[in-house]
């Protein structure tokens, strides 16, 4: 670049003094200037055909990170669908459960939130625990993730769970949540801090699927999907 501006003053300075005799002017030096101006272009050429070889790639790069993107998004969307009747059970003791995990469920969603909760009987597929370490003591308890035969049961766990506040089961307090992925769980998370805020101004509020917090005010619902916005 420095020697492109070399070359170009002296070729302005010539111009504007094309009075000047053209004796002064060494045929060496033409020479010179003209190699120099053509290397100078045969680089620029060269470096727009990098320039563009990158664009190119740089396209296609967004354009598979815009796929890789929606595809993470289907994927997520498909294994919550697939947990869509799951619940996870906190604060069990390990073991209570004995040697038919979907039975004791059916026996203790009855006990604790009561026979007329569910219409006929309550049914599980399966039941276990999450896969994680067993806690020692002093430890957060154990996880028990179950799924239920009928979804419309388990939006009657919830809201009964709701209703009656806090709930125990042999003197050990436990609590509802719904299952879902890691990824979604860590967008409902975001909005914690909103939460703790409604619970303190005591408005009512409710966390819907996927993420979205409706807040019930005196001029109506008001949702928000941004945690920032909330």
């Amino acid at each position: 670049i420095k020697s492109y501006k070399q070359c170009i003053r002296k070729l302005i300075f010539f111009q504007e003094h094309s009075d000047i005799k053209t004796s002064i002017v060494k045929p060496e030096e033409v020479a010179s200037i003209n190699n120099k101006l053509d290397n100078i272009t045969s680089h620029l050429d060269t470096s727009e055909r990098r320039i563009g070889d990158i664009e190119d790639q740089v396209y296609v790069l967004e354009n598979a990170l815009s796929e890789i993107h929606r595809l993470r998004e289907k994927c997520d969307d498909l294994e919550n669908r697939a947990r869509r009747s799951n619940l996870r059970i906190i604060g069990l003791p390990e073991g209570i459960e004995g040697k038919d995990p979907s039975l004791f469920m059916e026996k203790l969603l009855v006990e604790v939130l009561g026979e007329n909760t569910f219409p006929g009987r309550v049914e599980i597929e399966r039941a276990h625990h999450a896969l994680r370490p067993c806690p020692k003591e002093g430890e957060r308890l154990q996880i028990m993730i179950f799924k239920l035969l009928r979804f419309p049961d388990k939006m009657r766990i919830l809201h009964r769970a709701r209703e009656l506040g806090q709930l125990t089961y042999q003197n050990h307090k436990i609590f509802f949540f719904p299952d879902v992925s890691t990824e979604l769980q860590a967008r409902r998370r975001e909005f914690m801090e909103a939460q703790r805020l409604c619970h303190s101004l005591q408005i009512p509020f409710s966390l819907l699927h996927p993420a979205k917090l409706r807040l019930t005010l005196r001029e109506g619902p008001k949702f928000f999907i941004d945690p920032e916005e909330a």
